[in-house]
Protein backbone atom coordinates (compact mmCIF):
# COMPACT_ATOMS: atom_id res chain seq x y z
CA UNK A 1 0.00 0.00 0.00
CA UNK A 2 2.95 2.08 0.31
CA UNK A 3 4.19 1.98 -2.76
CA UNK A 4 1.42 4.64 -4.68
CA UNK A 5 1.77 6.95 -1.84
CA UNK A 6 5.37 7.34 -2.56
CA UNK A 7 5.11 7.06 -6.89
CA UNK A 8 6.34 10.29 -7.60
CA UNK A 9 4.85 10.31 -11.37
CA UNK A 10 0.95 10.34 -9.16
CA UNK A 11 2.35 13.28 -7.27
CA UNK A 12 3.86 15.08 -10.87
CA UNK A 13 0.38 14.43 -12.34
CA UNK A 14 -1.26 16.24 -9.54
CA UNK A 15 1.31 19.16 -10.40
CA UNK A 16 0.75 19.44 -13.96
CA UNK A 17 -2.94 19.27 -13.62
CA UNK A 18 -4.47 20.12 -10.35
CA UNK A 19 -2.39 23.06 -9.36
CA UNK A 20 -5.13 24.81 -10.60
CA UNK A 21 -7.92 22.68 -8.74
CA UNK A 22 -9.67 25.16 -6.18
CA UNK A 23 -9.49 22.57 -3.13
CA UNK A 24 -7.05 19.98 -4.31
CA UNK A 25 -6.56 17.34 -1.49
CA UNK A 26 -9.90 18.97 0.14
CA UNK A 27 -12.52 17.90 -2.57
CA UNK A 28 -13.12 14.47 -2.55
CA UNK A 29 -13.15 12.51 -6.07
CA UNK A 30 -16.32 10.77 -7.49
CA UNK A 31 -16.01 7.42 -5.79
CA UNK A 32 -16.43 5.45 -8.58
CA UNK A 33 -13.66 6.11 -10.26
CA UNK A 34 -11.61 6.72 -7.37
CA UNK A 35 -12.68 2.83 -7.07
CA UNK A 36 -11.54 1.85 -10.31
CA UNK A 37 -8.45 3.25 -10.24
CA UNK A 38 -7.51 1.69 -6.87
CA UNK A 39 -8.50 -1.44 -8.29
CA UNK A 40 -5.94 -1.57 -11.38
CA UNK A 41 -3.44 -0.26 -9.14
CA UNK A 42 -3.82 -2.80 -6.92
CA UNK A 43 -3.47 -5.67 -9.66
CA UNK A 44 -0.47 -3.90 -11.19
CA UNK A 45 -1.80 -2.28 -14.42
CA UNK A 46 -0.19 -0.23 -16.55
CA UNK A 47 -2.86 2.54 -15.90
CA UNK A 48 -2.77 6.12 -18.04
CA UNK A 49 -3.60 8.90 -15.12
CA UNK A 50 -4.95 11.30 -17.56
CA UNK A 51 -8.17 9.49 -18.25
CA UNK A 52 -9.30 10.78 -14.90
CA UNK A 53 -9.82 13.93 -12.86
CA UNK A 54 -6.88 15.56 -10.54
CA UNK A 55 -9.40 15.06 -7.64
CA UNK A 56 -9.70 11.38 -8.33
CA UNK A 57 -6.02 10.77 -8.55
CA UNK A 58 -5.67 13.32 -5.09
CA UNK A 59 -8.27 11.08 -3.38
CA UNK A 60 -6.94 7.93 -3.83
CA UNK A 61 -3.25 9.19 -2.78
CA UNK A 62 -5.37 10.15 0.48
CA UNK A 63 -6.32 6.88 0.70
CA UNK A 64 -3.54 5.00 0.53
CA UNK A 65 -1.86 7.53 2.65
CA UNK A 66 -4.50 6.89 5.52
CA UNK A 67 -4.21 2.80 4.59
CA UNK A 68 -0.56 2.97 5.46
CA UNK A 69 0.19 0.39 8.57
CA UNK A 70 1.97 2.51 10.27
CA UNK A 71 2.53 5.98 11.07
CA UNK A 72 5.66 7.24 8.68
CA UNK A 73 7.51 8.70 11.70
CA UNK A 74 6.94 6.08 13.71
CA UNK A 75 5.61 5.46 16.74
CA UNK A 76 9.10 5.65 18.99
CA UNK A 77 10.01 9.10 17.08
CA UNK A 78 6.79 10.87 16.72
CA UNK A 79 6.86 11.90 20.63
CA UNK A 80 10.25 13.22 19.88
CA UNK A 81 8.95 15.57 16.67
CA UNK A 82 6.07 16.76 18.95
CA UNK A 83 8.59 17.68 21.84
CA UNK A 84 10.98 19.41 19.46
CA UNK A 85 8.27 21.90 18.11
CA UNK A 86 8.18 23.00 22.02
CA UNK A 87 12.00 24.15 21.40
CA UNK A 88 11.71 28.56 21.27
CA UNK A 89 14.86 28.70 19.25
CA UNK A 90 13.85 27.99 15.59
CA UNK A 91 17.34 27.28 15.36
CA UNK A 92 17.45 24.51 17.37
CA UNK A 93 14.01 23.33 16.18
CA UNK A 94 15.07 22.81 13.13
CA UNK A 95 18.27 20.82 13.81
CA UNK A 96 16.38 18.43 15.94
CA UNK A 97 14.12 17.75 13.25
CA UNK A 98 17.38 17.00 11.03
CA UNK A 99 18.53 14.59 13.54
CA UNK A 100 15.21 12.96 13.72
CA UNK A 101 14.42 12.41 10.12
CA UNK A 102 17.68 10.59 9.85
CA UNK A 103 17.19 8.38 12.12
CA UNK A 104 13.61 7.40 10.67
CA UNK A 105 13.82 4.31 7.61
CA UNK A 106 14.98 5.17 4.35
CA UNK A 107 10.89 4.38 2.76
CA UNK A 108 9.63 6.47 5.56
CA UNK A 109 11.99 9.21 4.94
CA UNK A 110 11.98 9.19 1.22
CA UNK A 111 7.96 9.17 1.22
CA UNK A 112 7.59 12.15 3.94
CA UNK A 113 10.25 14.20 1.47
CA UNK A 114 8.16 14.02 -1.85
CA UNK A 115 4.89 14.18 0.26
CA UNK A 116 6.07 17.67 2.53
CA UNK A 117 7.86 19.07 -1.22
CA UNK A 118 4.88 18.24 -3.14
CA UNK A 119 2.48 19.70 -0.88
CA UNK A 120 4.09 22.69 -0.41
CA UNK A 121 4.10 23.10 -3.96
CA UNK A 122 0.55 23.27 -3.73
CA UNK A 123 0.96 25.82 -0.77
CA UNK A 124 2.87 27.78 -3.19
CA UNK A 125 0.03 27.94 -5.67
CA UNK A 126 -2.06 28.90 -3.01
CA UNK A 127 -4.04 32.18 -5.18
CA UNK A 128 -5.40 28.95 -7.51
CA UNK A 129 -5.75 25.86 -4.86
CA UNK A 130 -6.72 27.99 -2.34
CA UNK A 131 -4.49 25.69 0.19
CA UNK A 132 -2.86 27.06 2.29
CA UNK A 133 -0.57 25.27 5.40
CA UNK A 134 -3.85 25.76 7.47
CA UNK A 135 -6.34 23.73 4.88
CA UNK A 136 -3.00 21.36 4.03
CA UNK A 137 -2.73 21.03 7.23
CA UNK A 138 -6.20 20.12 7.79
CA UNK A 139 -6.84 17.84 5.24
CA UNK A 140 -3.22 16.14 6.04
CA UNK A 141 -2.53 15.36 10.12
CA UNK A 142 -5.69 13.09 10.10
CA UNK A 143 -4.28 11.35 6.75
CA UNK A 144 -0.96 10.35 7.67
CA UNK A 145 -1.64 11.00 11.63
CA UNK A 146 0.72 13.77 12.22
CA UNK A 147 -0.01 16.60 14.30
CA UNK A 148 -0.36 20.61 13.03
CA UNK A 149 2.13 21.62 14.75
CA UNK A 150 5.14 19.08 13.57
CA UNK A 151 3.25 19.80 10.13
CA UNK A 152 3.90 23.56 10.30
CA UNK A 153 7.79 23.14 10.84
CA UNK A 154 8.02 20.82 7.72
CA UNK A 155 6.11 23.74 5.32
CA UNK A 156 8.10 26.42 7.11
CA UNK A 157 11.66 24.08 6.63
CA UNK A 158 11.09 22.73 3.57
CA UNK A 159 14.35 23.88 2.57
CA UNK A 160 16.64 23.14 5.49
CA UNK A 161 14.62 19.76 6.07
CA UNK A 162 14.16 18.12 2.49
CA UNK A 163 17.02 20.05 0.59
CA UNK A 164 18.64 16.57 0.07
CA UNK A 165 14.85 15.24 -1.75
CA UNK A 166 16.71 15.45 -5.36
CA UNK A 167 19.83 12.76 -3.69
CA UNK A 168 16.47 10.53 -2.99
CA UNK A 169 15.14 11.15 -6.14
CA UNK A 170 18.74 9.85 -7.89
CA UNK A 171 19.19 6.76 -5.82
CA UNK A 172 15.35 5.28 -6.45
CA UNK A 173 16.18 6.39 -10.18
CA UNK A 174 18.74 4.33 -10.10
CA UNK A 175 16.42 1.51 -8.20
CA UNK A 176 14.15 1.96 -11.16
CA UNK A 177 17.00 1.77 -13.96
CA UNK A 178 18.16 -1.64 -12.47
CA UNK A 179 14.72 -2.86 -11.97
CA UNK A 180 14.40 -1.72 -15.87
CA UNK A 181 17.50 -3.68 -17.36
CA UNK A 182 16.19 -6.69 -15.15
CA UNK A 183 13.41 -6.31 -16.75
CA UNK A 184 14.89 -5.92 -20.65
CA UNK A 185 17.63 -8.56 -19.94
CA UNK A 186 14.29 -11.25 -19.50
CA UNK A 187 13.02 -10.07 -22.57
CA UNK A 188 15.98 -10.50 -24.77
CA UNK A 189 16.74 -14.10 -23.05
CA UNK A 190 13.34 -15.36 -24.01
CA UNK A 191 11.29 -14.70 -21.29
CA UNK A 192 8.38 -13.22 -22.57
CA UNK A 193 4.81 -12.53 -21.25
CA UNK A 194 2.26 -9.79 -21.39
CA UNK A 195 2.21 -9.14 -17.57
CA UNK A 196 6.22 -9.18 -18.13
CA UNK A 197 6.27 -6.30 -20.85
CA UNK A 198 3.49 -4.22 -19.04
CA UNK A 199 5.74 -4.24 -16.10
CA UNK A 200 8.46 -3.28 -17.99
CA UNK A 201 6.57 -0.38 -19.54
CA UNK A 202 5.13 0.51 -16.25
CA UNK A 203 8.81 0.94 -14.70
CA UNK A 204 9.35 3.10 -17.60
CA UNK A 205 6.73 5.26 -16.95
CA UNK A 206 7.90 5.56 -13.56
CA UNK A 207 11.44 6.58 -14.16
CA UNK A 208 10.53 8.71 -16.74
CA UNK A 209 8.32 10.62 -14.00
CA UNK A 210 10.90 10.39 -11.52
CA UNK A 211 13.41 12.33 -13.89
CA UNK A 212 10.46 14.80 -14.25
CA UNK A 213 10.03 15.37 -10.81
CA UNK A 214 14.01 15.50 -9.85
CA UNK A 215 14.10 18.25 -12.47
CA UNK A 216 11.28 20.13 -11.43
CA UNK A 217 12.94 20.20 -7.69
CA UNK A 218 16.27 21.02 -9.33
CA UNK A 219 14.79 24.20 -11.25
CA UNK A 220 12.91 25.03 -8.59
CA UNK A 221 16.17 24.92 -6.23
CA UNK A 222 17.92 27.18 -9.09
CA UNK A 223 15.01 29.31 -9.00
CA UNK A 224 15.85 29.82 -5.00
CA UNK A 225 19.24 30.55 -5.45
CA UNK A 226 18.73 32.94 -8.35
CA UNK A 227 16.33 34.82 -6.12
CA UNK A 228 19.45 34.37 -3.05
CA UNK A 229 21.57 35.67 -6.44
CA UNK A 230 19.63 38.46 -7.28
CA UNK A 231 18.68 40.11 -3.61
CA UNK A 232 22.42 39.95 -3.46
CA UNK A 233 23.03 41.53 -6.63
CA UNK A 234 20.44 44.78 -5.42
CA UNK A 235 23.04 46.22 -3.62
CA UNK A 236 25.12 46.37 -6.41
CA UNK A 237 24.67 49.27 -9.22
CA UNK A 238 22.26 46.98 -11.07
CA UNK A 239 18.82 47.87 -12.13
CA UNK A 240 15.75 46.17 -11.52
CA UNK A 241 14.45 45.89 -15.17
CA UNK A 242 18.03 44.48 -16.34
CA UNK A 243 17.85 41.60 -13.41
CA UNK A 244 13.88 40.70 -14.09
CA UNK A 245 15.28 39.91 -17.79
CA UNK A 246 18.06 38.22 -17.19
CA UNK A 247 15.54 36.14 -15.02
CA UNK A 248 12.92 35.44 -17.43
CA UNK A 249 15.19 34.83 -19.54
CA UNK A 250 16.75 31.85 -17.04
CA UNK A 251 13.45 30.93 -16.35
CA UNK A 252 12.78 30.40 -19.89
CA UNK A 253 15.26 28.71 -20.71
CA UNK A 254 15.17 25.98 -17.83
CA UNK A 255 11.50 25.52 -18.72
CA UNK A 256 11.90 24.77 -22.07
CA UNK A 257 15.23 22.53 -21.18
CA UNK A 258 13.23 20.84 -19.22
CA UNK A 259 10.12 20.23 -21.31
CA UNK A 260 12.96 19.05 -24.12
CA UNK A 261 14.43 16.13 -21.89
CA UNK A 262 11.16 14.81 -20.89
CA UNK A 263 9.68 14.65 -24.55
CA UNK A 264 13.18 13.03 -25.82
CA UNK A 265 12.41 10.46 -22.33
CA UNK A 266 8.57 10.22 -23.21
CA UNK A 267 9.77 9.06 -26.88
CA UNK A 268 12.63 7.10 -25.80
CA UNK A 269 10.09 5.09 -23.85
CA UNK A 270 7.51 4.90 -26.21
CA UNK A 271 9.85 3.52 -29.03
CA UNK A 272 11.19 0.71 -26.82
CA UNK A 273 7.72 -0.43 -26.05
CA UNK A 274 6.99 -0.67 -29.71
CA UNK A 275 9.74 -2.71 -30.34
CA UNK A 276 8.62 -4.79 -28.08
CA UNK A 277 4.88 -5.14 -29.48
CA UNK A 278 6.92 -5.78 -33.22
CA UNK A 279 8.58 -8.45 -31.57
CA UNK A 280 5.42 -9.74 -30.13
CA UNK A 281 3.34 -9.35 -33.30
CA UNK A 282 6.19 -11.11 -35.40
CA UNK A 283 6.38 -14.22 -33.29
CA UNK A 284 2.24 -14.07 -33.67
CA UNK A 285 2.50 -13.75 -37.33
CA UNK A 286 5.23 -16.43 -37.89
CA UNK A 287 2.48 -18.74 -35.26
CA UNK A 288 0.03 -17.91 -37.70
CA UNK A 289 2.06 -19.11 -40.72
CA UNK A 290 2.82 -22.27 -38.47
CA UNK A 291 -0.52 -22.73 -38.39
CA UNK A 292 -1.69 -22.18 -41.76
CA UNK A 293 1.16 -24.92 -42.79
CA UNK A 294 -0.20 -27.79 -40.65
CA UNK A 295 -3.82 -26.81 -41.64
CA UNK A 296 -3.36 -27.28 -45.53
CA UNK A 297 -1.75 -30.79 -44.66
CA UNK A 298 -4.33 -31.68 -42.28
CA UNK A 299 -6.54 -30.60 -44.93
CA UNK A 300 -5.06 -32.46 -47.41
CA UNK A 301 -4.43 -35.70 -45.40
CA UNK A 302 -8.52 -35.55 -44.57
CA UNK A 303 -8.68 -35.46 -49.01
CA UNK A 304 -7.05 -38.37 -49.72
CA UNK A 305 -8.61 -40.45 -46.26
CA UNK A 306 -12.27 -38.97 -47.86
CA UNK A 307 -10.79 -40.57 -51.69
CA UNK A 308 -10.10 -44.01 -50.32
CA UNK A 309 -13.12 -43.93 -48.09
CA UNK A 310 -15.29 -43.32 -51.11
CA UNK A 311 -12.92 -46.04 -53.26
CA UNK A 312 -13.77 -48.53 -50.60
CA UNK A 313 -17.41 -47.61 -50.70
CA UNK A 314 -18.20 -48.08 -54.38
CA UNK A 315 -15.81 -51.27 -53.80
CA UNK A 316 -18.46 -52.85 -51.50
CA UNK A 317 -21.09 -52.27 -53.74
CA UNK A 318 -20.16 -53.88 -56.45
CA UNK A 319 -19.42 -57.25 -54.63
CA UNK A 320 -23.18 -57.64 -53.96
CA UNK A 321 -23.55 -57.64 -57.95
CA UNK A 322 -21.18 -59.91 -58.50
CA UNK A 323 -22.32 -62.29 -56.21
CA UNK A 324 -25.98 -62.34 -57.68
CA UNK A 325 -24.35 -63.02 -60.90
CA UNK A 326 -22.55 -65.67 -59.59
CA UNK A 327 -26.03 -67.28 -58.26
CA UNK A 328 -27.58 -67.15 -61.18
CA UNK A 329 -24.86 -69.05 -63.35
CA UNK A 330 -25.16 -71.41 -60.48
CA UNK A 331 -28.26 -72.09 -61.16
CA UNK A 332 -29.18 -72.40 -64.74
CA UNK A 333 -31.66 -74.08 -65.82
CA UNK A 334 -31.47 -78.09 -67.06
CA UNK A 335 -32.01 -77.39 -70.89
CA UNK A 336 -28.87 -75.87 -70.97
CA UNK A 337 -28.15 -79.53 -70.25
CA UNK A 338 -30.11 -81.50 -72.40
CA UNK A 339 -32.11 -82.57 -70.06
CA UNK A 340 -35.01 -81.23 -70.75
CA UNK A 341 -36.21 -79.67 -73.85
CA UNK A 342 -36.52 -75.68 -73.89
CA UNK A 343 -39.77 -74.36 -72.28
CA UNK A 344 -42.93 -74.24 -74.22
CA UNK A 345 -45.30 -72.17 -73.13
CA UNK A 346 -43.84 -71.71 -69.71
CA UNK A 347 -43.78 -75.67 -69.16
CA UNK A 348 -40.41 -78.11 -69.45
CA UNK A 349 -40.69 -81.29 -71.06
CA UNK A 350 -38.25 -83.74 -70.32
CA UNK A 351 -36.86 -85.42 -73.86
CA UNK A 352 -37.91 -88.99 -74.64
CA UNK A 353 -35.73 -91.70 -74.56
CA UNK A 354 -34.15 -92.37 -78.18
CA UNK A 355 -34.83 -95.76 -79.53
Amino acid sequence: MMAFGCRPFSMNYVEKYGMKCKGIYRVSGIKSKVDELKAAYDQEESTNLEEYEPHTVASLRRQYLRDLPENLLTKELMPRFEEACGRTMETEKVQEFQRLLKELPEGNCLLISWLVVHKGHVIAKELETKMNIQNISVVLSPTVQISNLVLYVFFTHVQELFGNVTQAGNEEIRRQELLLNCLHQDLQGGIKGLSKEERLWEVQRILTALKRQLREAERQECETKIAQDIASLSKEAVSKKEMNENEEVINILLVQEKEILTEQEELLAMEQFLCQQIITLEDLQRQNEELEIKNDHLNQAIHQEREAIIEQFQLLQMQPATAEQQAQEDEEPEWRTGAVEPPRNGVLEPIAAKE
